[in-house]
């Protein structure tokens, strides 16, 4: 369950002791929201109240943000892991990938979808700023 901190937080440590390195995280977790079977899935923002906003946000966006803050400390180990070869000369950069959608960019099914997909892109653009420095990659 990656809305419960401690699954994501056992599930690295997991990682760390039978691989000893991640090499990438890839996140897609999407929670179904309420109402995606019919016309309230595409309501005005102010009909569908935090009922779509919630379950959005907190699956969708909180989850990828506390996914990458347990992953990152493992891979930026990863990183420092090429015997030789600078990190930057090599193919093999740890990467972080948060999966999005066009509904980051323009306007799709509702306004809780494009604000959770822009801020994904955005986590992503930011992240890559601070991970450069430890040769970590970062798209969405």
């Amino acid at each position: 369950d990656v809305a419960d901190q401690s699954q994501v937080k056992s599930l690295i440590e997991k990682v760390k002791s039978e691989q000893g390195r991640c090499d990438l995280l890839v996140y897609s977790a999407f929670p179904t929201p309420p109402n995606l079977s019919n016309a309230k899935f595409r309501d005005e923002f102010w009909k569908q109240n935090v009922e779509m906003w919630d379950p959005l946000c907190e699956v969708g966006l909180r989850s990828a943000y506390m996914s990458c803050c347990e992953t990152v400390p493992l891979m930026i180990d990863t990183a420092k892991l090429s015997s030789g070869i600078s990190a930057t000369q090599s193919n093999n950069r740890p990467m972080i990938v948060l999966v999005s959608s066009f509904g980051g960019r323009s306007y799709a099914f509702n306004v809780a979808y494009g604000v959770q997909k822009a801020a994904l892109d955005r986590l992503a653009s930011d992240m890559a700023v601070q991970l450069k420095q430890y040769n970590i990659d970062t798209v969405s």
